[in-house]
């Protein structure tokens, strides 16, 4: 049999599952050109042969275009390829994302910078062409032959610099996003994810942080003023772990009816809809409720509808230590008349019932994993 106890859901490193993570984006078209020029400008390519000026300045100068343009050109392809592509990212980051940032204007701003690379490589093409086509008459005195390339690698370096100037505002928008997006939890969509409701101060956080016993991720979330919390927990076999599980906290997510939520609200919700496998929802029994019993009840009506009949639902009463008997009393009729499940009566503060709650959550998986 399986050991589910408080004490052995222990916290487990697993796969960071952010596609944010590790990408760093210029915000200003600057934080490129600089780079680039200074790289260009400490070139200087070895001439064989003989060192005839006008000679030596084009390979100087068409060596520096080369090396500026390739710098541009790489760092716009680098971009494109670090920023997660809307196709391949997770619907729960998808849908975070879309809280500040729809998904078409994230993909045009891509699109831009990566149709800059191309532009930047066909200037490049052309303005070697018009150095390499200088020529030196007998009319024309050296000096001014090495003018005219200079004046040449002026524009190439202008008309190149302009095409990354150009990206001002899409560099922006997706400095900004990644930098938002950071603070997102990490998430693995291969383990199992519980979502823990509920009113106000009914001790979610503090479940969260109990059946971890680990260092759980603590990080904001949008249009909340508190925390999102996510953490591991494992179901073990004596010393073998059988299953692994994350747990996600949602803080001030619920306490009010999705009616009066505002657009960017109810993404935020979409995103923690995304999440769920198996939602608990926690009642707060105690005589220190902070919503009575009506709220309470009204917020468990919102969850239910908004997750669905699809997703499995264990309903638990906390602070049983300190329980108001109308309170509880209450709520579990409630419950019964309208066909739910018998509540689980728990204290997180004295660990009573937790290994019931566990087992409950591994019941579900495991009759989810043989359907």
């Amino acid at each position: 049999m399986s050991e589910v106890s408080s004490n052995e859901a222990v916290g487990t490193k697993v796969r960071k599952g952010n596609p944010f993570r590790g990408i760093y984006i210029p915000p200003t078209p600057d934080d490129i050109i600089g780079p680039a020029l200074r790289k260009a400008k400490s070139i200087s390519p070895k001439i064989s042969g003989k060192k005839d000026p006008i000679l030596q300045k084009k390979a100087v100068v068409i060596t520096r275009i080369k090396v500026f343009s390739e710098e541009l050109s790489n760092r716009l392809i680098e971009i494109v390829k670090r920023c997660p592509s809307i196709e391949k990212m997770h619907p729960f980051y998808l849908a975070a994302m879309e809280i500040w940032l729809s998904k078409d204007s994230y993909k045009k701003a891509l699109a831009k910078i990566h149709g800059a690379s191309k532009v930047i490589r066909k200037i490049t093409r052309n303005c070697i062409f018009k150095i390499k086509s200088v020529r030196k008459d007998e009319l024309t005195p050296t000096s001014e032959v090495l003018k005219q390339i200079d004046k040449l690698r002026r524009e190439a370096y202008g008309r190149l610099s302009s095409v990354v100037k150009s990206l001002k505002k899409e560099l922006n928008i997706l400095a900004e996003i990644v930098k938002k997006m950071k603070r997102v939890p990490d998430y693995d969509p291969a383990l199992p994810t519980v979502v823990v409701a509920g009113p106000p101060n009914t001790g979610k956080s503090s479940f969260v942080k109990t059946v971890s016993n680990a260092k759980v991720e603590i990080a904001p979330y949008p249009f909340t003023t508190k925390n999102i919390t996510f953490g591991h927990l494992e179901y073990k076999f004596g010393e073998a772990v059988i299953r692994r599980v994350q747990i996600v906290d949602t803080p001030g997510l619920f306490d009010r009816p999705l009616e009066e939520r505002k657009e960017p609200e109810l993404l935020a919700l979409n995103a923690i809809k995304h999440l769920a496998d198996i939602v608990l929802f926690l009642f707060d029994g105690s005589h220190e409720a902070a919503v009575n019993v009506d709220e309470q009840i009204r917020i468990f009506e919102t969850v239910k509808n908004f997750f669905g009949s699809a997703k499995p639902l264990i309903i638990a009463i906390n602070k049983i230590d300190i329980a108001d008997e109308k309170t509880t009393t209450s709520i579990t009729e409630y419950l019964k008349a309208n066909g739910e499940d018998e509540p689980i009566l728990i204290s997180i503060k004295e660990k009573i019932n937790i290994d019931v709650v566990l087992r409950k959550i591994l019941d579900f998986l495991n009759s989810s994993q043989r359907a």
